[in-house]
């Protein structure tokens, strides 16, 4: 009698496989969060290689069709040589539609050219960024360019602060720490204030004229971004440009000379139901997957990590 040894056969098993599909779909589950390779390994008593050769199974290839709302932002990847990479977004839909291994303008035109559909493009969201502009003019005809107006509310926070450090310089000790602690009563809004802040407020805002005067450019300046619609809107930044210019505070010049040229396409913002909230909230997981994995060198592993989360 011959004695020969054989495997048997399982069907939970793949043919040459030591781990069960099972065990695959749920190491690729955890990779859909945050967490990092070793730290699924772990959990899973299996190793990082195996964890890798999974990763490098699941492929994500190209969009074939631009959604109708688009959405641009980069992020600090530093992965293939490139400090920054993009990421485009369908904030209607709320997903991810693709990571670029650059946000130069070459790389963004070379990829975006690859698409027949660009002028079913209706919204195109971007920060302040003249080469995100320069694109959305040249590929999408039909869309309207969208400025996020939350990105422009730190322009008027950074003058008022720049008005209150300069005030604060010029006072007695005990004063100007005074005035530090209690930056976050001037950049609050007033109809959010308790009695005891709006109190605090009076006192801080009698030290200077021109501090009073900053501060009201910034409850403007707020009004406006509470604005219903856009012909409200339109009048309370008119409102605010005309008394920041009457003011002739020099800390305001950059956001005067930033109104002068974008105010077009943050008004389009009071027309448009949709916002950058999900792209900003999306890089916020980029940071923590890359800090999870001190970092990515090679972008396709970076990608695919990027966009599993969106599975």
């Amino acid at each position: 009698m011959l004695w020969k040894t054989f495997l048997e056969n399982f069907t939970l098993l793949p043919k040459h496989c030591r781990i069960t599909n099972r065990l695959n779909f749920l190491a690729i589950n955890m990779l859909n969060q945050t967490l990092n390779v070793s730290s699924v390994a772990r959990y899973l008593g299996i190793s990082s290689s195996s964890i890798f050769r999974r990763l490098n199974d699941v492929k994500f290839p190209k969009p074939s069709i631009l959604p109708h709302v688009l959405s641009i932002d980069e992020f600090k990847g530093n992965a293939n040589g490139e400090k920054f990479q993009a990421i485009l977004t369908d904030p209607k839909n709320h997903k991810i539609f693709d990571i670029l291994p650059s946000r130069t303008q070459y790389k963004l035109k070379e990829y975006l050219l690859n698409y027949k559909n660009r002028k079913d493009v209706r919204y195109f969201i971007m920060d302040m960024n003249y080469i995100y502009r320069e694109i959305a003019e040249t590929f999408f005809p039909n869309a309207n360019i969208i400025i996020d107006r939350f990105h422009v509310v730190r322009y008027v926070t950074w003058a008022l602060e720049n008005v209150r450090k300069r005030i604060q310089k010029e006072m007695l000790p005990f004063k100007r720490k005074y005035f530090k602690r209690s930056r976050r009563i001037l950049l609050s809004h007033y109809p959010k204030f308790s009695a005891e802040n709006k109190q605090a407020l009076e006192v801080m805002l009698t030290q200077s004229n021109d501090l009073a005067i900053a501060y009201h450019l910034k409850e403007l300046f707020y009004d406006f971004m509470d604005s219903p619609d856009r012909n409200v809107a339109y009048k309370r930044l008119r409102k605010f440009i005309l008394a920041t210019q009457a003011s002739e505070l020099k800390e305001f010049n950059a956001t005067l000379t930033m109104l002068a040229n974008w105010s077009k396409y943050i008004l389009n913002a009071f027309d448009c139901p949709y916002s950058n909230g999900f792209t900003e909230g999306t890089n916020n997981k980029i940071k923590v997957i890359k800090r999870n994995a001190y970092g990515f060198r090679n972008f396709e592993n970076f990608r695919n990590r990027i966009l599993m989360t969106s599975i």
